[in-house]
């Protein structure tokens, strides 16, 4: 019998409506759908302290960062500029440290939306605290096409007409060193992909594929990633 990679995923915290003050570890179950539809095994990843990260990094094959709260800017060197209570600065700290220690240990890394801001900025890089016209509501369904870059690891697989949903209100700004351009929104230039430049494999995306598995393109992303990287 093959052996299913294993692919953790970072867990978000929510409190129970019903009993305040006791809280739950959270994943979107569509990620972990995209995974097992892509022959994986997936793993939630509670948040947890920065130590616990090298022995979490360990017992998996490779890492998806999830969606969720804001980066603090105090990462990249900014203070708020908006007013939002949507941080977490404990999930910071350890999503940064998983990062951290996924790249000393050559395990490949998925950044989704949050996933992919927290990313670039654990690389280096900076983003924009505030931008217009790229939260749509309602969420479900598409916002707007995508320009793939040529040579890109979606080139592969994602042709011209393909649409994505839009659900992020704050964006890449100062690309990280280590990281190229996968994928643009036509209308701006926002950046909607990358990978790295190096045998690391790193790729990170700002829309939502999981909640768009119906499009074969975003269920390839998973299998891409899950089975290829």
């Amino acid at each position: 019998m093959l052996t299913k990679p294993i692919i953790g995923i970072t867990g978000n915290e929510r409190e129970m409506s019903d009993i305040p003050g006791y809280y739950y570890d959270s994943v979107s179950r569509h990620i972990s759908e995209g995974v097992k539809n892509a022959g994986g095994l997936p793993v939630i990843l509670p948040i947890s302290e920065a130590e616990s990260a090298k022995a979490y990094v360990e017992m998996i094959d490779k890492l998806i960062i999830s969606g969720g709260q804001n980066v603090l800017p105090s990462y990249y060197g900014e203070e708020k500029i908006i007013e939002s209570d949507d941080y977490s600065l404990e999930r910071d700290i350890f999503e940064f440290a998983l990062v951290d220690e996924a790249l000393k240990q050559n395990k490949p890394i998925f950044a989704i939306c949050r996933g992919m801001q927290l990313v670039n900025v654990a690389l280096g890089g900076t983003l924009n605290q505030s931008i217009d016209n790229h939260y749509q509501e309602p969420y479900i369904g598409f916002a707007h096409y995508l320009n793939v870059e040529k040579g890109s690891f979606l080139e592969g697989f994602i042709s011209g007409d393909f649409k994505i949903n839009s659900l992020h209100r704050q964006s890449v700004k100062l690309l990280a060193e280590g990281l190229i351009v996968s994928a643009r929104d036509p209308r701006d230039g926002t950046v909607e992909a990358y990978e790295s430049r190096t045998e690391q494999c790193i790729i990170g995306v700002q829309w939502h594929p999981e909640l768009m598995l119906h499009q074969i393109e975003n269920q390839t992303l998973f299998g891409y990633f899950v089975n290829e990287t």
